[in-house]
């Protein structure tokens, strides 16, 4: 999916609703996980999903053929550097909680994998030369299939 516009102003002015509507989500999510609530963003992900790649397309395509956006406004331009400024800080910010997140998900996932580690060794019998053996960590299915 592109945008469709009729000349640089029409996709300016397209790309700048794109952008605005892509931030406000960025905002929305952005206050989700630095309130320590990344499951409550599953709902929207799929709309996030879609304009940032709608968003990713597009810049590419302009990138690749800059005159998409010849002869629009001094008034679009400014609008649109405005917007993108706005949305490059979003991003940079998201980029920050999204990795807070995830550190903080594998801390609790190798935690969670130790500690079952620690109860399986327990349970370990004796071996024939009155050890035990330590296998490393394990999986987090008690079947140890994958």
């Amino acid at each position: 999916m592109a945008l469709s516009a009729q000349n640089g102003s029409d996709r300016a002015r397209q790309l700048l609703a794109l952008t605005l509507r892509l931030g406000d989500r960025l905002a929305h999510e952005i206050e989700v996980l630095e309130a320590h609530r990344p499951q409550d963003l599953h709902d929207r992900i799929e709309e996030t999903r879609q304009l940032s790649n709608l968003y990713r397309l597009e810049t590419a395509r302009i990138k690749a053929d800059p005159s998409l956006l010849g002869g629009m406004t001094p008034i679009d331009k400014s609008a649109l550097r405005d917007a993108t400024v706005v949305f490059q800080e979003r991003l940079h910010r998201y980029e920050h909680a999204v990795n807070a997140a995830k550190t903080v998900t594998e801390g609790i996932i190798s935690a969670v994998a130790e500690d079952l580690n620690k109860i399986r060794n327990q349970a370990t019998t004796y071996g024939a030369r009155g050890r035990t053996t330590d296998a490393g960590p394990q999986s987090l299915n008690f079947g140890r299939l994958a």
